[in-house]
C-alpha cells in the first residue's frame, strides 16, 4: 500500500535517480535522427521517430522529448480554448481535441515536427508556454491511409469490445488534399460498488451491492479539406458527426447486518438520441508579405435524450416505478476575424473580434407511481431551462522581438457578454471582461527556454450547471443555479525548459492563480447547487523529464516522468475555515495511462512511462505507472472523499516483426487499483461538525478500477 506522502517521496526518488550526472552522459543519435536546436525552436525529422514505427503523427508527438500535449482549457470563445497544436502552422478550426486531430494524420504523411518554446510571432496560438507544429509533407502523389483494429475485455464483463479506426489522406492535385477519418469507439464494461453502511458510532448498520452493466456504441466520421488555390490564400473546411449509442443496465441491494433484505433498485437507462455535429471552416489571406488575415466559423450541434427507468422496491412492502426523461440540446455558433501586420522586424502586432452564440436547453420529467395507481408527476425546480450566450470580444497584441534572446508578447482581450434563461427560471445578466496579459520567452543559451506570463483568465460556464439534475442511485440532486457566475484569476506562471541533447529534456515550472469567485458546491433553497464562494488560491510546482537510460545500463531505454505538487485553498461558506476546492465527481477527469498528466485540482499526482527497444526482436515493451492524490466534495450536510491507494500500473509490448504491421498487447491496471470513497452525513449541516452516520464504498470496474486487456494490429498503406 503506498499512502499519499509515500507517493509524493517516491516521486521525488525516481526524479532524483533519473536525473543522476551519469544518466547523461549519453551518446548523440546520428545524424539522420538528431533534433537540431536552434535558438526557441527544436526541430525533429521524421527520421528521428523510425525507431518506434509510428503509424499516426499522435504516435510521433507522443515521443518527443520534454513535450506534453495539452488538449486546450474550457475557455469562452475559440481563440480561448486552444491547445497547444498547429498543422502547417495553423490552428486547426475545429474543437476536436489535439490527441483526436493528430490520430486522423497518417505518420507517412509527416516531413518533420517543430516544438517551439514559448512566444513566437508566425504561431496561430496565445498562452502557450510550449507547443508543437506539425509540418505534413508538401507533394503526395498517392492516398496514404492508416488503420487500427483492436479488440479489449473489461475485467468483470465478460465481454469483448472492439476498436477500430481508419484514417486517410487523399491529394486532390498540387493545391488541394482530403482527410477522412473514421473510427467505432465502444465500451462493454461492468461497474461494482461495495458499500459498508455505518452508524455515528462506527457500528455497522447494513450493507449495498450496486452491479451496471454499461455498453457504449459510438460512430465518428470527420473530413478536412486543405486547399491552396495560389501562394495568397489557404482555405481549409472541418466536418465532424458523431452518434452514440448507450444503454445501461443496472441492480442495487441493500441488506440488513442480519442478512435480510432492506430494499432494491432494478434500473435501465437508454439514450434514445445522442449525437453531436460540428462544421467549420477558415480562410487565411496574405495581403502583402507583412500583412495577413483570417477569418475562422465555426457551428456545433448536440443532443442528448437520456430515459431511466427505475422499480424501487423497500421492505417490507412498499413498491414504486420512477421515470425520469430528460432531453438536452445544445449549439455554438462562432465567428472569429483578425488581421496581423509585421511592422517592422521587432513588432509583430494582431487585432481582431469575435462573436459567439451558445445555448443548452434541458426538459426534465419525474414521474412517480405505486403499484396499480397513475404516475404522479415529480416537481423540481428549475426542471426545464434554456440557457444562451450572446458574446462579443475585441482583442489586441504586439509580439515584440527585444533582442535575439527576448522575446515578449503584451495582449489585451474586452469582451462583453449577456446570458439570459428561460423556462422555470427566468433571468438576464450582462458580464464585461478586461482580460490584459504579458507573456515573455528568453533564450539562455541553445539548449535552455525561461518563459514567464501574468495572464488574466476568465473561466467558460457550464450551462448543464443552471438545470437541476437527479442520481436516484445515490439519492443526490443538485438544483440549477441561474446566478453562476465565471471564474476569474490572475495567473502567474515561470517555467524553464532545458534540452540537454536531443533524447534528453527537462522542463520545470512555478505557477500561482489568485482565483475569484471560485466555483465550488453552494447551498440554495436549502439544497446542494453550484455556485461561487469567493476568493480562492492555487500555488504548485510541475516537472516533465524525459533522458534515455544507457548511462544506467539499459540499452535503448528511455525514461518520461511528469509530476504536479499544488495547493488550492478556499474560504469554506459553512464553516468559515480554510480548505481545498471541492471537487465533484462529474468535473474531475483521471490519468488514464497516456502521457498527459491530469491532475486537477488535485494535491499531487504523477506519471512514470518507461519503454525499452529490443532491435534484435524488432519489438519495444514498456511500463505506466500512475497515481494521484485523493479528492474531497463538500457538501450541505455530506462530505465526499475519495482515495486510490495503489498506483495504477499498466504494461504493454508492441512488435513489427510481422510487418507492415504494428502489433501491440497491453494489460492496463493489473493490479486493479480500486478506489474507495467514504460519504459522511452531517447532523443538521456540515457546520455542526458531527457526523451521523457514514458509507465506506469500494468501486472495482468501470475504465478506472478494472483490469484491461487488450490486442491491437495498426499499419499503413
Amino acid at each position: 500500500m503506498i499512502k499519499q506522502t509515500g507517493g509524493l517521496a517516491s516521486t521525488a526518488l525516481i526524479f532524483g535517480a533519473a536525473l543522476a550526472p551519469e544518466a547523461f552522459a549519453q551518446t548523440a543519435p546520428t545524424a539522420s535522427v538528431a533534433a537540431s536546436t536552434q535558438s526557441d525552436t527544436s526541430s525533429f525529422s521524421a527520421a528521428y521517430f523510425a525507431p518506434y514505427n509510428p503509424v499516426t503523427a499522435g504516435d510521433m508527438v507522443s515521443r518527443i522529448p520534454g513535450f506534453e500535449l495539452r488538449e486546450g482549457d474550457e475557455r469562452r470563445g475559440f481563440g480561448g480554448s486552444a491547445g497547444n497544436l498547429l498543422i502547417n502552422g495553423e490552428r486547426p478550426s475545429s474543437k476536436a481535441t489535439p490527441t483526436d486531430l493528430l490520430k486522423r494524420i497518417p505518420a507517412s504523411d509527416v516531413a518533420r515536427i517543430d516544438v517551439v518554446a514559448g512566444t513566437n510571432a508566425q504561431s496561430d496560438v496565445r498562452g502557450q508556454s510550449q507547443f508543437v507544429n506539425v509540418i505534413t509533407r508538401t507533394t503526395k502523389k498517392s492516398a496514404s491511409t492508416s488503420y487500427t483494429l483492436g479488440l479489449r475485455h473489461i475485467q468483470f464483463s465478460n465481454r469483448i469490445a472492439w476498436i477500430t479506426q481508419f484514417s486517410s489522406s487523399i491529394p486532390l492535385g498540387p493545391t488541394a488534399d482530403l482527410s477522412l477519418d473514421i473510427q467505432s469507439p465502444t465500451i462493454l464494461g461492468r461497474a461494482v460498488n461495495r458499500d459498508v453502511l455505518l452508524s455515528s458510532s462506527g457500528a455497522v448498520t447494513g450493507s449495498r451491492l450496486f452491479v451496471a452493466r454499461p455498453t457504449f456504441v459510438g460512430l465518428q466520421g470527420s473530413a478536412r479539406l486543405r486547399w491552396k488555390p495560389n501562394a495568397q490564400n489557404v482555405v481549409n473546411f472541418n466536418a465532424q458527426y458523431s452518434p452514440g449509442w448507450n444503454v445501461t443496465n443496472s441492480f442495487q441491494v441493500e441488506a440488513l447486518p442480519n442478512g435480510y433484505l432492506s430494499a432494491s433498485i432494478l434500473g435501465r437507462t437508454e439514450f434514445p438520441e445522442n449525437y453531436g455535429l460540428e462544421v467549420g471552416g477558415d480562410w487565411d489571406h496574405q495581403i502583402r508579405s507583412n500583412l495577413s488575415t483570417k477569418l475562422i466559423v465555426l457551428a456545433s450541434n448536440g443532443a442528448l435524450d437520456q430515459w431511466d427507468s427505475f422499480e424501487i422496491y423497500n421492505a417490507p412492502s412498499t413498491r414504486l416505478t420512477r421515470i425520469q426523461d430528460r432531453l438536452i440540446q445544445s449549439g455554438e455558433r462562432i465567428v472569429r476575424g483578425r488581421v496581423k501586420w509585421t511592422a517592422s522586424s521587432a513588432h509583430t502586432l494582431e487585432f481582431g473580434a469575435e462573436g459567439a452564440f451558445n445555448f443548452r436547453e434541458t426538459n426534465l420529467t419525474i414521474t412517480n407511481q405505486l403499484p396499480g395507481k397513475a404516475p404522479t408527476p415529480v416537481l423540481l425546480p428549475v426542471a426545464d431551462a434554456r440557457i444562451e450566450e450572446t458574446r462579443g470580444e475585441i482583442f489586441a497584441s504586439d509580439i515584440w522581438t527585444i533582442s535575439p534572446h527576448l522575446t515578449v508578447e503584451t495582449g489585451l482581450n474586452i469582451e462583453a457578454s449577456r446570458i439570459s434563461q428561460s423556462g422555470d427560471q427566468q433571468q438576464q445578466r450582462d458580464f464585461k471582461y478586461v482580460k490584459p496579459r504579458v507573456i515573455a520567452t528568453y533564450t539562455l543559451s541553445p539548449k535552455d527556454v525561461l518563459n514567464a506570463s501574468l495572464t488574466r483568465d476568465v473561466s467558460q460556464l457550464d450551462f448543464a450547471e443552471f438545470s437541476s439534475a437527479v442520481d436516484f442511485v445515490n439519492t443526490s440532486t443538485i438544483l440549477g443555479n441561474p446566478s453562476l457566475r465565471p471564474e476569474q484569476a490572475w495567473k502567474m506562471r515561470v517555467e524553464w525548459e532545458s534540452r540537454l541533447t536531443a533524447r534528453t529534456a527537462l522542463t520545470a515550472a512555478a505557477f500561482y492563480d489568485q482565483i475569484e469567485d471560485v466555483r465550488d458546491l453552494v447551498v440554495l433553497n436549502g439544497q446542494d447547487a453550484y455556485g461561487n464562494i469567493g476568493k480562492g488560491r492555487k500555488i504548485g510546482l510541475e516537472v516533465r523529464a524525459t533522458m534515455p537510460l544507457s548511462g544506467l545500463g539499459l540499452s535503448n531505454a528511455e525514461l518520461r516522468l511528469s509530476g504536479l505538487v499544488q495547493q488550492t485553498r478556499v474560504t469554506d461558506p459553512l464553516t468559515g475555515k480554510e480548505r481545498s476546492f471541492s471537487i465533484p465527481l462529474e468535473r474531475q477527469g483521471t490519468p488514464n495511462g497516456s502521457m498527459t498528466l491530469n491532475g486537477g485540482n488535485k494535491d499531487w499526482a504523477y506519471v512514470v512511462n518507461f519503454r525499452q527497444n529490443l532491435p534484435s526482436l524488432k519489438s519495444s515493451w514498456g511500463i505506466i505507472m500512475t497515481q494521484w492524490a485523493g479528492r474531497q466534495e463538500y457538501r450541505l450536510a455530506e462530505a465526499y472523499d475519495y482515495v486510490r491507494k495503489e498506483p495504477r500500473l499498466d504494461l504493454f509490448l508492441e512488435t513489427t516483426a510481422f510487418k507492415p504491421v504494428t502489433i501491440r498487447v497491453s494489460a492496463n491496471n493489473i493490479f486493479t487499483s480500486t478506489e474507495t470513497r467514504t460519504r459522511s452525513f452531517y447532523a443538521g449541516s456540515r457546520a455542526s461538525g458531527r457526523v451521523s452516520r457514514s458509507e465506506v464504498r469500494e468501486s472495482d470496474g468501470a475504465s478506472e478500477a478494472s483490469r484491461v486487456i487488450g490486442f491491437q494490429v495498426s499499419g499503413r498503406f
